[in-house]
């Protein structure tokens, strides 16, 4: 029953189409349906969050709500996988009560072994490895902003964590060149760009990781950054922001793009370390309706999990 949707490999042969139904989706926003029922009608989402989530969050129970169905949300002090109970058994006990899980984790490997063992459709909502609920809000993003992807040029400063890594693979699959700019000892997982080149010399992309973050931003259509500082990880906190402030985004690193480039952020955004006020805030920036396209790739993410 259904697919689960845990990477951005998993949408390999069908990105385009999802990108395709996120904006169609948006479009029907307020419209009336003619529909006799809607897409969930009847259908119960199991929204499994061991870390906390304002976006991710918000936007599936709205998706599952506009979408005719209904969630269950299910909070770190309630969940405890791996502490109260084995993500195995976690699986299969939800498949007897949902429809879908959509769990966000701590481990990748978590959340490889509850889908596993689940019987339904498990969406990865984000875990140390990836983010693929938040690549594709972001391409229905880019794709909104510029026209099109394939061509463009994405170039992610910063941390090379579960974000980079699902936009690596997104923008190798879409045809969308992408330079990451990172700290020799912070760079994205090296199988996710591997792989990410593997797939980039079949749609043409070119995919680059580098040290230097105004390299990066060279004639850029995007330039984009998250935090330097995960969930989890506060106790690097210190020592991360030391290494990271020479990739702090400012008006000179966006200087380097392209004069109609845009400025993402998946927030949430800790203004003066890994960005200054003055671009996130400023005419370039897009943060928001970067935010806002995470609920229409949600819905689509969510029909393509329980077709």
């Amino acid at each position: 029953m259904g697919k689960d949707i845990l990477s951005m490999l998993d949408v390999k042969d069908n990105l385009g189409a999802l990108i395709a139904d996120s904006i169609r989706l948006k479009s029907e926003v307020g419209k009336k349906s003619t529909k006799k029922s809607p897409p969930l009608a009847h259908k119960n989402i199991a929204l499994l969050f061991e870390k906390p989530s304002l976006r991710t969050k918000a936007s599936f129970s709205v998706a599952v709500e506009q979408l005719g169905g209904s969630s269950t949300y299910m909070g770190p002090e309630e969940v405890q996988i791996g502490k109260r109970e084995a993500p195995s058994d976690a699986g299969k006990v939800l498949s007897r009560y949902f429809d879908a899980i959509v769990y966000r984790a701590f481990s990748h490997s978590t959340v490889v072994e509850l889908a596993e063992a689940a019987s339904i459709p498990v969406i990865n909502a984000l875990d140390d490895l990836e983010h693929p609920c938040q690549a594709v809000g972001d391409l229905l993003t880019i794709n909104e902003k510029k026209g099109g992807l394939r061509g463009k040029k994405l170039a992610y400063i910063g941390d090379g964590n579960n974000v980079c890594n699902s936009l690596l693979l997104g923008c190798a699959i879409i045809g969308m060149d992408m330079m990451v700019a990172s700290p020799s000892n912070h760079k994205p997982n090296q199988d996710i760009v591997l792989k990410a080149e593997e797939l980039a010399k079949v749609s043409g992309a070119k995919i680059e990781v580098v040290t230097n973050p105004f390299k990066a931003a060279e004639d850029a259509d995007v330039v984009y950054t998250d935090v330097w500082v995960s969930m989890g990880q506060e106790a690097e906190k210190e020592a991360k922001e030391k290494v990271f402030m020479p990739y702090q985004v400012t008006p000179r690193t966006m200087a380097k793009a392209k004069a109609d480039a845009v400025f993402m952020h998946c927030l949430p955004a800790h203004r003066g370390l890994e960005v200054l006020s003055e671009v996130i805030d400023g005419e370039k920036s897009i943060v928001f309706d970067q935010a806002e396209n995470r609920l229409h790739a949600q819905k689509a993410i969510l029909l393509a999990s329980m077709q």
